[in-house]
């Protein structure tokens, strides 16, 4: 390889590339591997540019000339395997999947973020290397700090600390949390156009091995059954599936209870106009409502059929009004009495006042939200709503015409369709002495099956509407657009958006929270962030923030394969995508696949050889962190 230049052209610039000689034939000819750029665009940078990159080209003619040549390795048979000190074992197994998350950790700005605070502390020990082990084992290898350390030899980077440094720099992390989120947001934004005016909402726990609760780690409503404390997790995800912002709540925090705290922390990081926040029906509740309301938000919430008003069932169960779709999407037509459908949908506009407590817990409302309701029913929610509740049938049937006194007070599990008979018919009274038995409660279960697949989507969210005539009519035409993204309607409480916006619209963007309940799933088991190892508050924040870093790079990396695998596939390629050490310089790929194949030409990274050198795997690892 070498550096040729073009003739100068009109503008008397010259033109530099790489170039190599190849034989065809028998002649020998030129071809162009690379363009570098003009002579002139570097003079700012280098003497002489044209000497530069000829150097540039011999070292890259020499790292060639490397790859191809052939390695003879000389194996002892019976020299005698040296012990690592710390692990007390041998172990010739290293490995290079890392090199993707190292490159993702480089983009995003952590290490600098790391190096630029740590040199006002110190520090005997890397604070930048503790964070990347901890991200690349979170990844890689999820276990305990003590057998993340004891793995720390798996990785070519220098790792030279002690399981007492990463204990302190676990006190250290929580100081920096606040910046380093918004470091995140600002790279996100940067390198990836993040578009954070949608944000799904949820909440989940996290449990610790420990038999007593503390003042943080509460015994709760665990959603693994785990009768062990726990803590809450909020976490904010935008629309591209990327996690924005957490934070962590005692084990005994209600859900709902969470939403306003990390609605002013999504708020302070983003720094936006308006946002449409978008949450389950566990976050539905006047005071979460009004809190977007005031700070004029928009919001996408979901509510229960079942538990909503007699007059909002009636509404639900009415077959009038329906627009009703196939399973490609497309409506079907009213006289259309053959198709199946597979989803359907009426609105329910409504103004009502919401009611919040005050600082002092009284009850006071805030008036004339407007936002409407869409009543959706789905085939296949149905069918599953039908199939989870079987169970509970069953169960309550065998419990069923038993005797007892004791009253059912609660609609958990089979109780829901339970009844204990202890009054009298006639009178209506209470009977003070009686032989009591559990019946089946059909007219429950008959309610149950009637709004089966429905459920109600409520919103402030709309679009652009109809012009109105000089009657209040509306007219053909859409009013017209503004010079923003939205905009707040004040007398009506609603968020508008600078684009027409259908209920099917709204219904979409509700449907994108299947994909924070699946980022949940990935914490829970490719990153096994709980059972959590560690006990102090602030070392319990640490380890929470290098598992967000490792869900947000696992979450770049599926975009950066443009989600043709899913994250479970790209960590397993990265755990197996190791190296035998054949000797001190040489090793030997042991895996290489599809994931690892499309990371090497969607990201640059060299995955693949058979046979690497120390030097090509510095190279390689080298290449991730510029």
């Amino acid at each position: 390889m070498f550096v040729q230049t073009a003739p100068k052209n009109k503008d008397g610039r010259v033109l530099m590339y790489y170039a190599e000689s190849y034989r065809e034939n028998g002649k020998v000819k030129q071809r162009t591997i690379e363009r570098i750029g003009f002579v002139d665009e570097f003079t700012h940078l280098y003497d002489d540019p044209i000497a530069h990159f000829k150097k540039i080209a011999k070292e890259k003619t020499k790292e060639m000339q490397d790859r191809i040549k052939p390695i003879t390795v000389i194996l002892e048979p019976e020299a005698i395997l040296p012990f690592n000190e710390e692990t007390c074992a041998y172990d010739c197994v290293k490995n290079i999947g890392y090199a993707a998350i190292s490159q993702i950790f480089h983009l995003l700005g952590i290490n600098q973020f790391i190096d630029d605070r740590r040199k006002y502390l110190e520090c005997k020990y890397n604070l930048t290397n503790v964070m990347k082990l901890l991200v690349f084992e979170r990844i890689l290898a999820p276990d305990s700090k003590r057998a993340t350390w004891l793995n720390k030899g798996q990785y070519f980077d220098k790792m030279d600390f002690s399981l007492n440094d990463i204990y302190h720099a676990l006190s250290i992390y929580p100081d920096w949390q606040k910046d380093l989120l918004q470091q995140l947001h600002r790279k996100m934004v940067e390198l990836y156009d993040r578009d954070s005016t949608l944000l799904f909402y949820d909440v989940t726990n996290y449990y610790f091995e420990i038999d007593n609760e503390d003042d943080f780690r509460k015994n709760g409503m665990a959603k693994d059954n785990k009768k062990t404390p726990i803590v809450q997790m909020g976490l904010f995800m935008d629309g591209m599936g990327f996690p924005v912002t957490y934070d962590l709540f005692e084990g005994n925090t209600n859900d709902c209870s969470t939403f306003v705290t990390m609605s002013e922390k999504a708020r302070a990081l983003l720094k936006m106009d308006h946002i449409i926040y978008v949450a389950d029906k566990a976050m539905m509740s006047g005071e979460n409502v009004a809190e977007v309301i005031t700070k004029k938000n928009g919001y996408i919430f979901s509510k229960s059929v079942r538990g909503a008003t007699q007059k909002l069932k009636n509404i639900t169960r009415d077959p009038a009004g329906y627009l009703k779709f196939d399973c490609n999407g497309r409506e079907i037509a009213p006289y259309d009495t053959t198709t199946s459908v597979a989803f359907m949908y009426k609105v329910f506009d409504e103004v009502k006042d919401t009611y919040v407590k005050d600082s002092e817990g009284h009850r006071k409302s805030v008036r004339g939200v407007g936002h409407y309701q869409i009543i959706y029913w789905s085939a296949k929610y149905a069918e599953r709503a039908k199939v989870d509740r079987q169970k509970a049938i069953e169960k309550a049937e065998v419990a069923s015409h038993t005797k007892s006194k004791e009253v059912i007070d609660n609609n958990y599990g089979k109780n829901k369709y339970l009844k204990t008979q202890i009054y009298d018919k006639q009178t209506e009274k209470q009977l003070k002495e009686y032989n009591a038995k559990v019946v089946f409660d059909f007219e429950k279960l008959e309610e149950d099956v009637s709004l089966d697949g429905y459920y109600i989507i409520e919103t402030n969210v709309t679009g652009l509407r109809a012009r109105l005539d000089a009657k209040g009519r509306e007219t053909d035409e859409l009013e017209p657009s503004f010079n923003k993204k939205s905009r707040w309607l004040k007398e009506e409480g609603m968020l508008q958006l600078n684009k027409v916006v259908t209920p099917l619209d709204i219904i979409g963007m509700y449907r994108g929270l299947w994909k924070i309940e699946q980022t949940f799933r990935v914490t829970k088991s490719e990153l096994e962030v709980r059972p959590v190892y560690v006990s102090r508050k602030d070392r319990i924040n640490s380890h929470f923030l290098t598992c967000f870093i490792a869900l947000l790079i696992v979450r770049i990396l599926e975009h950066e394969v443009e989600h043709e695998f899913s994250s479970e596939k790209i960590i397993n390629s990265l755990r197996k995508a190791n190296v035998a050490e054949l000797n001190s310089t040489t090793f030997k790929t042991l895996y290489y696949d599809e994931v690892l194949k499309v990371l090497r030409e969607k990201m640059g990274i060299d995955f693949g050889r058979n046979i690497y050198t120390r030097s090509a795997i510095r190279s390689m690892l080298a290449k991730t962190k510029r």
